[in-house]
């Protein structure tokens, strides 16, 4: 019994120990980026990622999500941080759709000369069995 209870202190403090180290280590050396999530219920409809650097946070880049009828992710949108500008300008586009069988993804980055996702377009073709698991991997650009 007495070798039980000084067994559970030892770990007990180990434990505690090992918390108080890990939060000296962290705050010597602070997160290079903190994240700001944006919800809407369960859904998360934006994302924004700050760079830390010295305590100071600086806006680096900006996800937004849209959903389909069934809260399955419609579409991502990247944005990055324009500090001339000061002002978020897009970097890509990531579309999902679903069907009975398949779940296509198509990406495309922004083409600053004609204002819209033309660049670099890729698609993704992934086709699922019965119990939505992935057989088959399809990729085009």
């Amino acid at each position: 019994m007495k070798t039980n209870l000084i067994s559970k202190a030892v770990v007990m403090m180990v434990v505690v120990m090992a918390s108080v180290m890990n939060f000296s280590a962290s705050a010597s050396n602070p997160t290079q980026h903190v994240k700001n999530e944006e919800m809407t219920g369960e859904l998360m409809t934006a994302k924004t990622i700050f760079k830390n650097e010295d305590g100071h946070l600086f806006r680096h880049l900006r996800y937004t999500y849209t959903y389909d009828n069934e809260n399955r992710v419609a579409s991502k949108e990247a944005s990055k941080w324009d500090s001339v500008k000061e002002a978020w300008v897009p970097y890509f586009k990531m579309n999902v759709s679903y069907t009975n069988d398949e779940v296509e993804l198509s990406y495309a980055r922004w083409n600053s000369k004609s204002n819209v996702y033309d660049s670099n377009i890729e698609k993704t073709v992934y086709e699922l069995n019965d119990n939505n698991a992935v057989l088959m991997l399809a990729s085009t650009k």
